[in-house]
């Protein structure tokens, strides 16, 4: 399961795919892609205390099925970050706002499956929700995983009481095709809840129609 993030949304009256032009990757090495106010890098060391704020702040994940946050620790994370290092689409991202150098949040690309589909993950600061900064990264990491990958689908699957999420993906052209619910794993039954979730899917062929323009949004208005 790859757990969709915290409520973060703006109605921006803008292009289904704001940041297409500025999601390239960046000569600098350590830049994994850009938007137009945000630089993605990849995590070290130093950001695990962030992350571990994240991921163990009832705020960010009550939604994907941990009311008391995830159970882990710096030194998990610390561990993973390196572990994952060699995986570009596996290893943990960091989002940092241009205007002040300010670290909004931990991101991951999503690596394709078997099956040619990748699921990103974003989880904002909540002092970050409400500006329009995860449509800015979702979108921008829709043009990177089609335009790096293979990958047939790019999918996300937000709690259905996620309304911010689901209107977020409706409006990066994302199509509802499933409804389901995660049960949490024996092993994981005293520290994770249910979540009943929706399917959002966006294939290979409607990001390369809504790049050529070509096509009448088709998402649904959730």
């Amino acid at each position: 399961m790859c757990p969709p993030f915290a409520p973060e949304y703006t109605e921006d009256a803008v292009s289904p795919y704001p940041s297409c032009m500025h999601s390239a990757k960046s000569s600098e090495p350590s830049v994994v892609f850009e938007t137009t106010r945000l630089v993605v890098r990849p995590a070290t060391a130093e950001d695990a205390s962030l992350i571990c704020e994240l991921w163990t702040d009832p705020r960010v994940t009550t939604l994907v099925g941990f009311p008391k946050g995830i159970p882990t620790s710096v030194g998990e994370i610390q561990e993973q970050i390196v572990r994952d290092a060699g995986r570009p689409y596996a290893r943990l991202l960091i989002a940092v706002r241009r205007e002040d150098r300010a670290a909004i949040g931990q991101i991951k690309l999503g690596e394709p499956g078997a099956d040619g589909i990748a699921e990103p993950d974003i989880k904002l600061s909540p002092a970050y929700w409400g500006q329009g900064y995860g449509r800015e990264l979702w979108s921008a990491m829709i043009d990177l995983l089609f335009g790096e990958t293979d990958c047939r689908l790019v999918q996300g699957t937000p709690n259905v009481a996620n309304t911010a999420s689901i209107r977020m993906m409706a409006s990066c052209e994302m199509r509802r095709t499933a409804e389901g619910v995660f049960e949490p794993p024996e092993r994981m039954v005293d520290v994770m809840v249910a979540v009943p979730h929706c399917v959002y899917r966006i294939d290979r062929e409607t990001w390369n129609a809504r790049r050529r323009g070509d096509v009448a949004s088709s998402a649904s208005p959730d």
